[in-house]
């Protein structure tokens, strides 16, 4: 087999062309029977098998140790279960990092893709070229303006009790990026995310209760709750901004479309406020600066709106308001 040139294919088809660093951690997760199999998705373990030259039984297990590796995908349509590699390169870096059988060498290697190859592809985009967002923000509850108009996928409460099924798993930035100790089993999955991660043995079953105890201990560690962006994702993050790749993507690049921000800013009651700097400290883009009175000033422009500043402040000076339009965020 020709690897170098199945590499570069697998890396495109991830969407990193011209990785370097991707061939090492292909090489490290599959064995060459299996890049043989996965070079050959998308299609039904059937139609692998005849285009790899495999016997059913070889193709039906690679593709199992590429599912249970985050090499593979599983979707099931008018019956059969069909088989593609990761979407993107940010599923597969997800995927692949929960795989059981990762090792210190496998992460590092990761945090080089993303700090080095995919920061510099992402950077070097036109400053007028804009993609969909890759995740939105999830205010805190707690700290919105009591007459603001909520959507049922703005909050994390209404969004974990419509769920069919809950997983946790750990969080692969912290896990790959280790710059903080904040908690790692943070990472909510929801329905398909849930069963995806349960079949793969990668994350553990929750109640519903039991995810709100997550969402409050992650608040009170100063994490934001972000999905993709999307009103029907199958996971609910929990990310710092020193380890999370999307902060970390759009500090590095300057492109704030990277992270769709909430539809509400923080607003200060300056009357209230007693600058006690609770807000500033645990803003995650310092959207909140000290000013000559006491209370700080917020700069619009950087606002995520998740409301961390709200939920810290002991004298309720700071709330978030409705100041984007529902349309800010897909309908789908």
């Amino acid at each position: 087999m020709d690897m170098e040139k199945i590499y570069a294919e697998l890396n495109s088809a991830v969407g990193l062309p011209g990785s370097k660093l991707l061939n090492r951690i292909w090489e490290i997760l599959c064995t060459e029977e299996e890049i043989l199999i996965a070079s050959c998705l998308p299609g039904t373990a059937v139609e692998i098998a005849e285009k790899s030259g495999r016997s059913g039984a070889e193709t039906e297990a690679a593709l199992e140790s590429l599912f249970l590796k985050g090499a593979a995908f599983k979707s099931v349509k008018n019956g059969k279960v069909r088989y593609r590699t990761a979407r993107h390169i940010i599923q597969f870096h997800d995927a692949s990092i929960l795989w059981k059988g990762a090792s210190q060498e496998f992460l590092d290697l990761w945090v080089r893709v993303m700090d080095e190859e995919f920061t510099a592809m992402i950077g070097s985009l036109p400053g007028d070229v804009k993609l969909p967002s890759f995740m939105r923000v999830i205010p805190v509850g707690e700290s919105l303006d009591a007459r603001s108009r909520v959507l049922p996928f703005e909050e994390c409460a209404r969004i974990i009790n419509d769920a069919e099924r809950r997983a946790v798993v750990e969080c692969v930035c912290r896990k790959s990026q280790k710059n903080c100790d904040a908690p790692l089993e943070v990472c909510v999955q929801l329905n398909r995310g849930a069963e995806y991660a349960i079949e793969r043995g990668t994350g553990r079953e929750i109640t519903r209760e039991e995810a709100l105890d997550i969402l409050r201990m992650a608040e009170a560690h100063g994490l934001v709750h972000m999905q993709e962006n999307t009103t029907r994702g199958n996971v609910i993050c929990n990310c710092c901004s020193c380890c999370c790749e999307m902060f970390r993507l759009m500090k590095h690049t300057g492109k704030k479309w990277i992270l769709s921000p909430s539809r509400f800013l923080a607003e200060v009651d300056s009357a209230a406020c007693t600058g006690c700097g609770e807000c500033i400290d645990i803003c995650p883009v310092n959207a909140l600066v000290p000013s000559d009175d006491e209370s700080p000033d917020i700069q619009e422009a950087d606002c995520i709106g998740c409301g961390l500043c709200a939920s810290v402040c002991p004298v309720d000076a700071i709330f978030l308001r409705e100041s984007r339009p529902e349309g800010h965020i897909p309908s789908a």
